[in-house]
């Protein structure tokens, strides 16, 4: 997959729909990063906090990676974890679309 050719429209779709997951996986961490510090009501309660954000962080890294010998893979697991659906994939080639459903169902 590493050999395949983005145009600049599969190019801006791929940025949008990236950029759109991430955007939202963050909001959530944010949301439970904010309720944890919330219950926070002793000091030594703030390091658990801590170590949950480094977690994250090193997952979020990991999972999102936009380099576009990576992208079909991202893609399927965020279609796997159901993060994206499908047809917001939609203007991407058939030969890319298909790479994407036979790895996400793996």
């Amino acid at each position: 997959m590493h050999d395949l050719k983005w145009s600049a429209a599969e190019k801006k779709l791929a940025h949008r729909v990236f950029e759109a997951a991430l955007t939202a996986e963050l909001a959530e961490i944010m949301a439970d990063f904010k309720a944890r510090a919330t219950a926070v009501t002793v000091p030594h309660e703030m390091w658990p906090i801590e170590a949950y954000l480094e977690r994250k962080r090193r997952e979020i890294d990991r999972k999102y990676d936009y380099r576009y010998s990576q992208l079909l893979l991202v893609f399927a697991r965020l279609l796997r974890e159901g993060r994206i659906q499908e047809a917001q994939l939609t203007g991407l080639s058939e030969e890319k679309l298909a790479y994407i459903r036979r790895s996400a169902s793996r």
